[in-house]
């Protein structure tokens, strides 16, 4: 199983590592940062809309389509109770896409793997440790 670590570098900013990459991720000034790096929200939006592109990118590739102009836009609102970020907005521009593909990159679209895990909501739990149970 994949393991991310993110670890606590100073004020509200993070390391975070994952098969020998690293991020930083931060906060804006005006919520206690230095904007040195992306928000969680950000990066949550950035791997969904790369994880949506990957998927049309693949679909092209297979199809024999051209992959020139892909871009994939992801914005979102903050909604409450609970905080979340609702609603989520993916849009994908793919110039030259003939009519008669646009539904079946609409569901490889759809069927990205984080798209799917919002959809079907996971099993996430948080659990707390000590030095000494490491």
């Amino acid at each position: 199983m994949p393991e991310v670590i993110a670890e606590h570098l100073d004020g509200v900013a993070f390391r975070v590592d994952c098969r020998g990459h690293c991020i930083v991720m931060d906060q804006p000034v005006e919520n206690g940062g230095e904007d040195s790096g992306l928000t969680p929200p950000e990066l949550f939006a950035s791997s969904l809309a790369g994880c949506v592109g990957y998927y049309v990118a693949n679909y092209c590739k297979q199809a024999g389509l051209s992959t020139d102009g892909l871009q994939v836009s992801c914005d979102w609102a903050t909604a409450d109770k609970p905080k979340r970020l609702d609603p989520i907005h993916l849009s994908v521009e793919l110039p030259g896409l003939p009519e008669k593909r646009r539904k079946a990159v609409e569901r490889v679209a759809q069927s990205c793997l984080l798209h799917a895990t919002l959809m079907y909501q996971p099993d996430a739990k948080i659990s707390l440790r000590n030095n000494s149970d490491a």
